[in-house]
């Protein structure tokens, strides 16, 4: 398994990088998954306090065409994996942003999965 991150998502999320030293961003990715590979097209930031509940997914979801396909956090913390350990997300995709020391982002990318309790799955990204 692994994810092809569009050059539209990259966009977004360096603009973010842009407009503040320290972001403090999460929302969801949007795209598409065939096979094996999950296409990030581009981000849906979501507001401070937004709460994850699967009221708020599907609808979200149904106004974003179905498009959810997992949720990225810039900057990524453990915190911000296990809030998305709920039956929602599995099967989804998580990808963490973080600056990097020598300039630029840093991504780690997760596929979610349940088998007896959650876990985040390493999974290839290519810009």
């Amino acid at each position: 398994m692994d994810a092809y991150l569009a050059a539209e998502a990259l966009r977004a999320l360096k603009a973010f990088s842009v407009l503040s030293a320290k972001p403090d961003l999460s929302g969801f990715l949007i795209g598409h998954r065939r096979g094996h590979r999950f296409f990030v097209e581009n981000i849906f930031p979501l507001p401070k306090g937004f709460q994850p509940t699967l009221e708020n997914y599907h609808g979200l979801n149904r106004l974003l065409g179905e498009k959810i396909i997992g949720y990225f956090a810039f900057p990524a913390t453990a915190g911000h994996k296990r809030r998305l350990f709920q039956p929602f997300a599995c099967g989804k995709m998580f990808l963490g942003v973080r600056f990097h020391k020598k300039g630029g982002l840093r991504f780690e990318s997760y596929f979610i999965d349940y088998d007896d309790h959650f876990l985040a799955v390493p999974i290839k990204l290519q810009p």
